[in-house]
């Protein structure tokens, strides 16, 4: 029901949810038209897109549309509190990401807010297949309600939300203390070894140490010859001093300690190993200090972590929680990596696989969306203007101009731009419209995506949408949401693996290609997003860049052309599903050009303890904690007034994020109300019974929910469900689709001073709030359509 079939453009103002059918010619006439005038008067770089979670698979389609155009990479996406914000920084540590942990060959699988019993039901039975199979597999869950993981643990750590990195780094603590690290894995592939200057703060580099040397060697500390000797990154060797290589059976570096370096100049610099530097770090958080910020005993992080650090293989399970930590995001995810480090579980069978590029059959591979995503057709004066860039590099050009020419000596290619883990920040893009600057956005493209329900600060997202600024609105989805409100245009499209054919390596996440035929033929007047993009390249661009940007003429011609290369088709790999080649230890294959090892794609050749992309930023190169903004430990009298900590990541599995709320598919009728988990003491104390309406608030609004009751929540914990809006109230400016209602990021948190400086995720989860009861009249209760629906 009420799925958009036709191009819609907008009547009257802005906000009065009128429209009125049009054909595609007209409408993508008159948007390329707009857009035209726009760039003339503006450039390129004035127009966003906002995108949604796995809607669509096309993205490589938009990144071709954007740069074809000059457009710096304008892209905003949820991915910078999901995932992605991991996968960009793990570019930086290994060179590669760690997404898809082998969890059918693992021993032991630590669950950092994960819960796939939930969100990847597959993945949990074929888990708890193994335990009752009596295999050998150990559970650790951090988590701060008592899931169905949790209850299946060996260890569960009910961890205060928002410090996940604080028993991290107190296993690390431990694991060095009791020397329960991987020694060998460390001393060999990590950058431990390698000699920081303690004058500089950076590398001591062959350039210090040799006449005519290079800046890209590093220097270690040679027990052999109790001396310094030349490490090379691209051959993944030792040398003397004098340029002779060195066996490796002839090498033994040190791991720790202070050296002292005479170099070319004549001066005697004191240099410490960068192991030294990790280890001096950590030993700032011992257990039991973790232990009280954390909320979890010292006695279950002691032992959990022994049971990590001892049982082989381990790989980590990471939820998407830590990613919306604001500023305290990246000290978790980086917190987590290092361990994968220590323990010496990347990329082998039952640890922490690295997405290798493929697959590849008969050394030929498939067209991932790093080899369409067309970033080398931009210059660096392009790439300069990209928002927010240099606020937050990772994630942005800053951090793929200096990862790609390590990630292109392993792998071969460039790492992939097309996908969330590249583009910038709401909180950024939404200023930027309302105040135009650094620059003015003049034109927006939401597509596949709801930011009016996923995006926070939902006052500033209002001002945002609604902006005069905006000269130029395009919605392109599959439903009217609140999103379309304010558009100028509404452009149906196609519904992935049923309406079109889905060929996909979720966003080079994963070393394979996902193929699913397509159901049925699309519905109404509905395209797929390659046409749309193609089309509008089409009037846009001179006939010579167009066809070397869109030289597919539809969607089905581009999918067989990706799989050529492979030897197949659309027709023949659908019946395959899944098209993956992946082996362990990526890092021992032979480089063919140097009868090397080829290492892992950092500046360093190495697993990085102490990382070098990000100190070249401006960032700690070391492991840290940081409290969130808002934690009852930074704003203790703000915690008086507040003194719940509030989750808003509360689900009913078959809502996926802000879709199907519409009355009629058989979804709503099950879970027709937004719901807060809250403990039962906590709720006798606030005189709240289950089924109440109640007023969840923080100090930038309040939303109403359904109480729910539940022992699994910490009694100074709720959890709200994310992402609600009403479908069946108007989407005018003033209804706005009920988003005001129930959407849990009327709650969030968007400063810019409280983003996380690596990616610029912003903090909804982790909050302080109260919550009370809704007395009296209650208006959208009274709603007849929400009461009965018609």
């Amino acid at each position: 029901p009420e799925q958009l079939m036709y191009p819609l453009k907008r009547v009257g103002e802005r906000g009065e949810n009128k429209w009125q059918r049009i054909s595609w010619e007209q409408a993508l006439d008159e948007i390329a038209a707009k857009m035209k005038e726009l760039i003339e008067k503006y450039g390129p770089e004035c127009i966003a897109v906002v995108e949604g979670t796995y809607r669509t698979d096309l993205y490589w389609a938009r990144s071709r549309f954007l740069f074809s155009i000059g457009n710096p990479g304008n892209v905003c996406a949820p991915g910078t509190i999901c995932s992605t914000c991991d996968v960009a920084m793990q570019y930086c540590m290994f060179g590669a990401n760690t997404h898809t942990p082998d969890i059918m060959n693992s021993k032991c699988i630590v669950l950092d807010s994960r819960h796939p019993s939930e969100s990847l039901p597959g993945q949990w039975f074929a888990i708890m297949e193994r335990k009752r199979a009596g295999e050998e597999l150990y559970l650790i869950v951090l988590d701060p309600r008592f899931t169905e993981e949790a209850r299946n643990a060996d260890y569960w750590l009910q961890v205060r939300p928002g410090t996940d990195a604080g028993v991290f780094l107190a296993w690390m603590y431990i694991m060095l203390r009791d020397n329960l690290y991987d020694r060998d894995f460390v001393e060999r592939w990590s950058n431990g070894p390698l000699l920081l200057r303690l004058d500089k703060d950076w590398w001591l580099t062959e350039k210090d140490v040799v006449k005519g040397g290079r800046e890209d060697r590093y220097v270690a500390w040679d027990k052999n010859r109790n001396g310094p000797v030349i490490w090379d990154p691209v051959m993944q060797q030792f040398y003397t001093l004098n340029g002779e290589p060195i066996p490796d059976e002839d090498v033994k570096v040190e791991l720790e300690g202070y050296f002292k370096v005479e170099t070319v100049d004549g001066q005697t610099v004191e240099c410490k190993t960068a192991f030294t530097a990790f280890k001096e770090r950590i030993m700032e958080f011992p257990p039991e200090k973790m232990a009280d910020i954390t909320w979890v005993p010292k006695k279950l992080i002691e032992e959990s972590c022994k049971l990590y650090a001892t049982t082989k293989p381990a790989c980590m399970y990471r939820g998407v929680a830590p990613d919306m930590l604001g500023r305290a995001a990246m000290s978790i995810e980086i917190a987590r990596s290092m361990l994968r480090i220590l323990t010496g579980s990347l990329d082998v069978v039952g640890g922490d696989i690295m997405t290798q590029p493929g697959p590849e059959i008969g050394g030929q591979m498939f067209l991932r969306e790093c080899l369409l995503d067309y970033q080398d057709h931009l210059t660096p004066e392009m790439k300069a203007k990209q928002l927010g860039a240099d606020k937050f590099p990772i994630m942005a050009w800053p951090m793929f101009d200096l990862v790609n020419p390590h990630y292109r000596r392993v792998w071969r290619v460039n790492a992939c731009v097309s996908g969330h883990m590249f583009g910038i920040n709401w909180p950024v893009l939404a200023r930027a419209i309302v105040t135009g600057k650094p620059y003015p956005i003049k034109c927006l493209i939401t597509w596949t995506g709801n930011p009016a329900v996923w995006a926070p600060n939902t006052k500033l997202v209002y001002e945002a949408l609604s902006s005069p600024n905006l000269e130029l609105s395009v919605v392109i989805d599959r439903w009217l949401t609140p999103s379309c409100t304010f558009a100028d245009y509404v452009l149906p499209a196609c519904t992935k693996s049923l309406e079109r054919p889905y060929v996909a390596t979720f966003e080079d996440f994963h070393p394979g290609v996902t193929v699913w035929e397509r159901a049925i033929e699309p519905l109404g007047e509905r395209k797929d997003e390659y046409w749309i993009f193609r089309e509008l390249a089409k009037r846009l661009l001179p006939e010579d860049k167009f066809k070397d940007a869109f030289p597919w003429e539809t969607l089905d011609e581009a999918d067989d052309a990706r799989l050529e290369p492979i030897g197949l088709t659309v027709e023949e790999a659908k019946d395959l599903y899944v098209i993956a080649t992946w082996t362990p230890r990526s890092y021992e294959h032979l480089n063919p050009e140097t009868g090397r090892p080829r290492g892992f794609g950092t500046p360093t050749g190495r697993a990085e303890l102490w990382v070098t992309i990000f100190k070249k930023l401006g960032l700690s190169p070391l492991p840290y904690y940081i409290e969130p903004y808002e934690s009852p430990v930074t704003q203790p009298e703000l915690a008086k007034e507040y003194p719940l900590i509030l989750g808003t990541g509360g689900r009913f599995r078959p809502q996926f994020h802000s879709e199907l709320r519409q009355w009629g598919m058989g979804l709503r009728e099950q879970h027709p109300e937004p719901t807060i988990e809250i403990h039962p003491d906590t709720a006798r104390e606030l005189g709240i019974a289950e089924g109440d309406w109640v007023w969840v608030e923080t100090k930038r609004g309040k939303i109403l929910m359904k109480a729910r009751i539940s022992s699994a929540i910490h009694p100074r914990c709720v959890n709200a469900e994310a992402s609600w809006w009403y479908p069946e109230w108007p989407l005018d400016k003033y209804w706005w689709g009920g988003n005001w209602i129930s959407n849990a990021n009327v709650l969030t948190l968007d400063e810019l001073e409280t983003l996380d400086p690596y990616t610029g995720s912003w903090q909804n989860r982790a909050l302080l709030c109260k919550v009370y009861r809704a007395t009296g009249f209650v208006p959208f209760m009274q709603f007849p359509r929400y009461i009965k629906p018609s």
